[in-house]
């Protein structure tokens, strides 16, 4: 008894560490003002005033520039994974690794995920992917999968002061979650229902029953590996001291895994624990073919007598055996990285989050609502005005036919209409001199967008021009490259730490062939230079620049079609032309490329054949002149 209470005392100070960490990190973190960006991009009708604070009176005409600038720069393409190879042996390794990745991003549905931060993290100034493995995901035949969320940065709480995730000492994630799901997956009882954080689900201002926040904290242990601690209100939901490390039944005594009803030291008890090693059930072939023995022969023991003392041979010598096998021990592979990646738009010093589009033009979005609702109140205000005599009735109906009562006919002449077109102009020019200003700070134009360029006067023009735009938006395109980088590099350390069973992958190569094959991880087990075990996880990950974008593909297509007609690969009517031209096109993604050119490549060799075929003949008929002739010269020289 005394003890529940002692560890129910020492968990109550734990959570209240945390809590009163995740409030400090809470105040530093500004919030608030993702909520003034995602109502911009919705098309606020907030004025702001001079002094910073909105104005009573609302737009009544929004021409929303910050939707249609950020629209206009979404990439719906998943950059492709690139795996170098830092040692030469591994080549073979870093390609498994692409064809893991390339089905790992079908499997996880990347392009919705993908979608989704296209708009959020120009919008914020980043996003986050979230790494986490299910032990009860997977196929039939597997025992876990790896999983991956996004994450707002409203849901993404920094260590205060630190501004790179890799030096972080703890972070938090806020997850807005279902009571009761978190009663059936960790088997405790919530009695709070309120949300504790509002905000990590979205901009409602009021919590909603049943829902609550769950509170995750990541953090660095003192052996550098990676912690978890995470609670609900005044629940704790999972306190591990290293999160990524696997986990088994372990002796509460000394701390080896269970290998039987008593331990080696004779305790009885076991308890769940973090595992370093795993003992192999069957031999595995490791890197280079190597197999390794499930057990291998224990030392050899003395043959006892009955009477306790040791057997001895005629000589005098004790007579031994060989000892039970003992079990191989293998390393678990531990990832050690926090499984939280942030995605930026554009880097800044000094900020966790990076440059958001939407800050850098909000005053222009605010002078364009200000113009168009003054264009509109001006029109509105104008038109066509009738005057009238004193005492003219008119009859305001919907009759088709208007009737005007007059008292005389010399009334008709002081009848007429005026028309009032109100000046617009001047508001007009504002508001486009706005729309370009916020164009040229974020370095998009009218090519770019698609539009009609009066600069460009001709395709190649209007090209160059997208181009100059694409150049000055290289940056982001860099920073969701590095961000696909660390992820594909996230990924492929989950998978080589908790992969248990050869994982089955289907994808379709960059040249259209649908491949299928498995990743192992016993494959990357290899011995170092002393014999001893390690897993080899020395790559270097990033993205293939060339598939990003599928326009960019096309027109590369468009331009090697012209260059194969103008003879740029040879005489056109040759196979050797054609082969190098679909070899080209293989290796820029088009697809089906690799089928043709193996068709071809077939045809090629056909060709060879037959023309060796008929050039033996010839030779033939060559060599036996000159064996006649060289007959001839021996019989005249020889005496007769």
């Amino acid at each position: 008894m005394f003890e529940k209470l002692k560890h129910a005392a020492d968990d109550a100070t734990k959570r209240g560490k945390w809590q009163s960490r995740l409030d400090d990190a809470r105040k530093q973190y500004d919030r608030s003002i993702m909520d003034t960006r995602e109502a911009l991009y919705r098309g606020d009708k907030n004025i702001r005033g001079a002094n910073g604070t909105d104005a009573e009176k609302k737009a009544t005409n929004v021409r929303n520039i910050v939707y249609e600038l950020i629209e206009s720069q979404v990439d719906s393409s998943i950059p492709a994974p690139r795996v170098t190879a830092i040692h030469e042996e591994d080549k073979e390794l870093a390609k498994k690794i692409e064809a893991l990745l390339l089905n790992l991003s079908k499997q996880l549905n990347l392009k919705e995920l993908n979608d989704l931060q296209e708009r959020t993290v120009p919008i914020q100034g980043g996003d986050f992917f979230h790494v986490e493995w299910d032990p009860h995901g997977g196929y039939h035949c597997m025992l876990g999968d790896v999983t991956l969320t996004e994450r707002h940065p409203k849901q993404v709480i920094p260590q205060p002061g630190v501004y790179d995730i890799d030096k972080m000492e703890y972070i938090f994630i806020l997850v807005s979650q279902p009571k009761r799901y978190l009663e059936r997956r960790y088997g405790v009882e919530i009695k709070d229902e309120t949300e504790d954080d509002v905000a990590a689900r979205g901009q409602n201002p009021s919590s909603v029953s049943g829902i609550v926040t769950q509170n995750i904290a990541y953090y660095r242990n003192d052996e550098g590996g990676i912690g978890l601690y995470s609670w609900c209100g005044d629940v704790t939901l999972e306190d591990l001291d290293n999160c990524q490390k696997r986990r088994g039944e372990v002796c509460a005594k000394c701390g080896r895994p269970k290998s039987g009803d008593v331990c080696e030291c004779g305790s009885k008890k076991f308890v769940e624990g973090p595992l370093d090693v795993q003992e192999l059930t069957e031999d595995i072939t490791i890197f280079g073919g190597e197999t390794v023995a499930a057990s291998t022969p224990g030392k050899d023991e003395l043959v006892m007598n009955p009477d306790g003392t040791p057997q001895v041979d005629e000589e005098g010598v004790a007579i031994t055996m060989p000892g039970p096998n003992v079990p191989t021990q293998i390393p678990y592979y531990e990832p050690k990285e926090i499984p939280v990646i942030l995605r930026s738009n554009v880097r800044m010093f000094g900020r966790f989050l990076g440059v958001s589009d939407v800050d850098v033009i909000e005053d222009q979005q605010n002078a364009i609502k200000k113009f168009g609702t003054k264009i509109e109140e001006k029109l509105l205000k104008g038109g066509s005005y009738v005057t009238l005599p004193q005492g003219v009735q008119v009859e305001t109906s919907d009759k088709e036919l208007k009737i005007m009562r007059l008292k005389n006919p010399a009334e008709k002449a002081l009848i007429s209409v005026i028309n009032v077109q109100p000046d617009t102009s001047r508001e007009q020019q504002m508001l486009e001199s706005n729309y370009s200003w916020a164009k040229s700070t974020l370095g998009i134009n009218d090519s770019y967008q698609g539009k009609y360029d009066a600069s460009a006067t001709s395709g190649s023009a209007k090209q160059f021009a997208a181009q100059q735009a694409a150049g000055r938006l290289q940056s982001k395109r860099e920073m969701k490259n590095q961000a696909y980088g660390r992820l594909y590099k996230l990924l492929f350390k989950y998978m080589l730490a908790y992969a248990d069973q050869p994982y089955p992958m289907t994808y379709t190569a960059i040249g259209g062939e649908q491949t299928f094959a498995h990743f192992n991880r016993w494959d990357f087990l290899k011995r170092d230079a002393a014999g001893e075990l390690y897993w080899d996880d020395e790559f270097i990950f990033g993205v293939d620049p060339s598939p990003n974008m599928d326009a960019n593909r096309e027109r590369l297509w468009d331009m090697a079609d012209v260059k194969y007609q103008a003879g740029a690969f040879g005489p056109i009517n040759e196979l050797t032309t054609s082969y190098r031209f679909w070899t080209y096109l293989e290796d820029n993604g088009f697809p089906g490329a690799g089928k043709v050119k193996t068709e071809i490549k077939q045809q090629m060799d056909e060709q060879q054949q037959m023309q060796q075929a008929a050039m033996q003949p010839a030779a033939q008929q060559a060599i036996q002149p000159d064996m006649l002739m060289a007959d001839s010269d021996h019989l005249e020289g020889a005496d007769v």
